[in-house]
């Protein structure tokens, strides 16, 4: 059936072509675009250049004030603060993400002002106040005396000799210090607690730094300390939120819907994969890998913008509900895409490890294996050498001409639903960006959207009726290119005839026409309920906030994003009932977290374990350093002998630096500190050349500086907004430095102050020096006494999640082939196969870091990835099979025990044992037991063997719908335990094995 783009779409639809995202290949976009920016400068579309200039003019602003002499004198020296947390801060985002950070570190700086308070009552209390008087005439006498001596302001010395420490007492620095250590501990704990009271934390030990740092030295009550700095922080705050409100606004629905046609066109690649496949065109096997990681973590990035849904106010065709109710088919259509991605990626996987296999093993006979491979002492040689059977068998000539014609069959019978789902997906993709483009002025007509419509019927239309004949002649072209193991009844011939992996390929095929039928599935899904949004949602006006519960739920909760992806479309979205249905889910799998250990009976003991345990634990160990870090670095301030010379020289930037630079893992900090000092030189050197420019030989030109700063600002902005996160350190301290080294240099002629930086170069390596103490103090307390290594987190993590997985083939196996309900099962299976994916993900970024750590382990960077790779399989895998414990019949259900095993107690016994051995050894390092019960795959290929000679098998089973998924049911088991074995292989390679069984025993015993 041919398909018909209209004209209006040709232009789109070309466009999305060259882009290599619609049905142009990646061979043919690579040769268009023959000249392609770096990614942090391929910016320049209309989106992004609005988000550009927001953030320039919210900067540029806050920078002017500087140079506004009314401004800089009622602010005070600190006025390019504003300035300095805008660049931590950009208004980037949708007000409402951005308002949420800006309260958070609004609620830091305030609460570190208010126990401040507290805590300079508190300390000045503790000195009598006839001591307090009596040093006040001391000070008063000494200022006048030196007055006389050199001329100056009596006031103005008195301030300078405060500065210097004239009225330290030893009890009022104490409390100021213990005080102030334990906020600085609250804070670092709450923010290991809860990853969005970062910001919070941060600014809120900036602001308690001020009374630490300069509390002891006054004379009496000051409840305007914090004021310099949180006053034009509020300031560069309201800016942001006046530039997010004026300049682009954009709704929370707006942001949404963005993201949601990101998802949707990211569903061309996994299509476009697959055509190559069946042309036997080569397809790369790591931009797979990439595409499925882009997938789940573009839906990461969309799932905590729909908790604040609920209190958005837009304006458009869809509310609020519209768009929650897009999420479920949205979901779905990214998880049948992520499997279709899945089963090429394990089969050129499976293809790699075979060829591997069989190189090892000395050629295409694996008759001359070499020395290495054939010594008794190769790490996992046993285990590889089980698996030689399987590989022999699976590389015979007659499968390999098999799978030559279920190729041909499969490439004959999809093309036409291939091509349909991809035309499916750019409507869907135009459809969500006309609905979400021009909301207020310069509206589409109502006929535009009339139009669009009608062709979302038609190729809705187009779809099923592709999909329908692409299910019969598939499955037709598969049985016809399979024949020969049927006899002319039907039935399958006798197994002794056929070999026992004769049914691999028809096997597959059917997999593979399961994947692309549910891919299209999903898309007619979520391109029906566009169809019914197009029909019923026919008017623009304005939504409302209809709800708060939602954002609540997502601020509180440290770990977890709103639970609204588990939901079915159109219901309510309770994150409570789902919670409730996912820890009765968990609850049954009590007895693996350890049901009916016996404990500790020694209540005080228990209380000395629990505590030592809180206060090591990784984030006491971080709050700790904080900790050590502060008064290490305050200590100059509260010295009579150094306390000037720390305040003229600024030396509290030097403090707040050293607690910026502690970070929670080694890894992590190797890269901060490298990124941090080149952003320091870079923003400083770039600060210094403007000054220059600006200011020539005098000493600040108010309105030079002013413009060579906007310039400046747009290349720091755009470094902030578009590097890499990796690099986001270095962005930030270069916006930061550029900021300090400007502000000090103005401030040093235009401001009266006791001790400033000077001016432009002076400036400039003042503040470089300030910043490399202060990483140099990080760096002693982030190694003694011992370096939080990320390569123990990962591994810890990694262990975490081994055992996780455990618990859900657990629960797989309790609900497998049983009668009763499986709805509580179905719900939580896709949320915990996906939650423990977006952790798996989130444990890219600490493995890539891992090249900077010095670590003396057995684990390296590669071992992580591959054992974080096969962990995602493993749990794609367990994932589809809970899901077809609902739709699988249980007549299926009970084969695939029959064929395969899976409810044998010798194979559920096997994988528990290499389970347990992987996690005991992944928490301990020890090697593995040579002898162990694998390869798991390989014993349930013997078990299907011995099973097939008597199974009943025949081609109106092959055209049963049910039989299909029992056909994935088999993949993902299969895929399960290979990648166990895999991991099994990974870890023998990295800690060796132990126990070993002498393999020369059999030769020495006489026959």
């Amino acid at each position: 059936m041919p398909i018909k783009i209209p004209a209006d779409r040709e232009t789109h639809v070309n466009r999305k072509i060259e882009n290599g995202n619609a049905d142009g290949s990646a061979e043919a976009s690579a040769q268009r675009r023959r000249f392609q920016l770096p990614a942090w400068l391929d910016h320049f579309n209309k989106h992004d250049l609005k988000i550009v200039l927001r953030c320039w003019v919210a900067i540029w602003v806050a920078s002017l004030l500087m140079f506004i002499g009314p401004a800089l004198h009622s602010i005070g020296i600190a006025t390019f603060f504003g300035a300095l947390l805008l660049y931590i801060v950009p208004p980037s985002s949708i007000l409402i993400i951005y308002l949420l950070a800006a309260l958070s570190l609004l609620f830091g700086m305030c609460l570190a002002w208010a126990w401040g308070l507290i805590t300079m009552k508190a300390a000045l209390a503790a000195r009598p106040d006839s001591q307090t008087m009596a040093r006040l005439l001391q000070l008063k006498e000494e200022a006048a005396s030196q007055a006389k001596q050199t001329g100056q302001n009596p006031l103005a010395i008195a301030e300078n000799l405060i500065h210097d420490g004239f009225m330290f007492d030893a009890r009022v620095t104490v409390i100021f210090y213990v005080m102030s250590c334990v906020f600085v501990y609250v804070m670092a704990r709450l923010r290991v607690l809860n990853q969005k009271f970062v910001l919070a934390e941060i600014f809120g030990i900036i602001v308690m730094d001020l009374f630490l740092l300069f509390g002891p030295t006054l004379p009496s009550w000051n409840g305007e300390v914090a004021k310099v700095l949180v006053e034009p922080g509020a300031i560069g705050i309201a800016l942001g939120f006046a530039c997010c409100l004026l300049l682009f606004p954009q709704s929370t629905s707006y942001a949404i819907l963005s993201q949601m046609e990101k998802l949707v066109l990211m569903g061309h690649f996994p299509l476009e994969c697959t055509r190559d496949r069946l042309t036997e065109k080569p397809v790369d096997l790591a931009q797979m890998k990439c595409s499925k990681a882009k997938y789940i973590e573009t839906f990461k990035a969309m799932k905590p913008m729909m908790a604040f849904l609920p209190l958005d106010i837009s304006r458009g065709r869809w509310s609020a509900e519209d768009i929650k109710s897009l999420l479920a088919p949205v979901r779905q259509m990214m998880l049948t895409h992520i499997a279709l991605l899945d089963f090429h990626i394990a089969q050129q996987r499976a293809h790699e490890k075979i060829s591997k296999m069989k190189s090892d093993s000395g050629g295409e006979n694996g008759d001359a294996g070499t020395k290495e491979n054939t010594s008794p002492f190769g790490m996992g040689n046993r285990q590889l050498q089980e698996g030689t059977y399987l590989m022999h068998a699976l590389q015979s000539p007659e499968i390999g001409e098999i799978r030559s014609n279920t190729t041909l069959a499969l490439r004959q019978s999809t093309t036409e639903l291939l091509h349909v789902s991809s035309e499916a997906i750019s409507l869907i993709a135009e459809c969500i960006r006309l609905v979400n483009t021009r909301r207020w002025f310069r509206r589409h007509p109502a006929e535009k959207f009339d139009q669009m419509a009608s062709r979302v019927e038609e190729i809705l239309d187009q779809l099923r009726s592709a999909k329908k004949s692409c299910a019969s002649e598939t499955t037709e072209g598969l049985i016809e290119s399979h024949m020969d193991l049927f006899d002319e009844s039907g039935n399958l011939k006798s197994p002794d005839l056929q070999g026992p992996y004769a049914l691999r390929a028809l096997v597959l095929g059917m997999v593979a026409e399961e994947r692309i039928l549910g891919s299209a599935t999903a898309t007619e899904s979520l391109l029906a309920r566009i169809l019914g949004l197009c029909r019923t949602r026919t008017k623009h006006r304005i939504w409302y906030p209809c709800g708060v519960r939602y954002a609540v739920a997502w601020l509180v909760n440290g770990h977890q994003n709103p639970p609204l992806s588990g939901m079915p479309m159109g219901s309510g979205d309770d994150p409570t009932i789902l919670d409730d249905q996912v820890q009765e889910a968990h609850r049954q799998l009590g007895i693996s977290h350890g049901l009916g250990v016996r404990r500790r009976q020694g209540r005080l003991s228990n209380i000395i374990r629990r505590s030592w345990h809180w206060l090591t634990d990784t984030g006491g160990m971080y709050a700790i350093r904080m900790v050590v870090v502060t008064i290490a670095t305050a200590i100059p301030a509260s010295l009579p002998a150094t306390a000037g010379f720390f305040y003229r020289e600024k030396g509290i930037w030097g403090t707040i630096t050293a607690q910026i630079g502690v970070v929670i893992y080694m890894a992590d900090f190797t890269f901060s500190f490298v990124s941090r000092t080149a952003g320091t030189i870079l923003g400083g050197v770039m600060g210094m050349v403007a000054w220059y420019i600006g200011s020539g030989n005098g000493f600040g030109n108010a309105y030079g500086l002013s413009a060579i700063t906007a310039a400046m600002t747009l290349v720091l902005v755009w470094w902030r907004l578009f590097l890499p996160p990796a690099l986001l350190p270095c962005a930030v301290m270069s916006g930061a430095t550029y900021v300090l080294v400007i502000g000090f240099s103005y401030d040093d002629k235009h401001t009266e102050q006791y001790g400033l930086p000077g001016y432009g170069y002076e400036a400039f390596y003042k503040r470089l020096v300030t910043v490399l103490l202060g990483l140099v103090a990080a760096f002693v307390v982030q190694i003694f006494p011992k370096p939080p290594s990320a390569s123990r987190h990962v591994r810890n993590s990694l262990f975490n999640a081994i055992r996780i997985l455990s618990d859900h083939y657990a629960l797989l196996l309790s609900h497998w082939g049983r009668a009763d309900d499986p709805s509580p099962v179905n719900v939580v299976a896709e949320k915990i196969s996906l939650d423990l994916a977006e952790t798996l993900l989130s444990l890219q970024g600490p493995i890539n870091l891992l090249k900077f750590e010095i670590s003396f382990g057995p684990f390296d960077q590669g071992t992580f990835l591959q054992i974080q790779e096969l962990s995602q399989d493993m749990n794609q895998s367990i994932g589809r099979l809970l899901a077809l414990t609902g739709s699988l019949p249980l007549e299926l259900q009970h084969r695939l025990m029959r064929n395969v095993g899976i409810m044998d107690d010798t194979i559920i016994d096997s994988v528990m044992v290499v389970l347990g051995v992987i996690n005991q050894s992944l928490k301990t390092g020890d090697p593995l037991p040579e002898r162990l019960p694998a390869p798991l795959l390989n014993r349930c290929y013997v078990a299907w063997h011995a099973e097939h000679r008597k199974a009943e098998f025949s081609t109106d089973l092959v055209r049963s719908e049910d039989y299909r998924r029992y056909c994935v049911a088999v993949s993902s088991y299969l895929k399960f335990l290979s990648a166990v074995d895999d991991i099994l292989l990974v870890l023998k390679g990295v800690l060796g094995e132990s126990h070993i069984v002498n393999p020369w025993r059999e030769e020495r015993i006489p026959v």
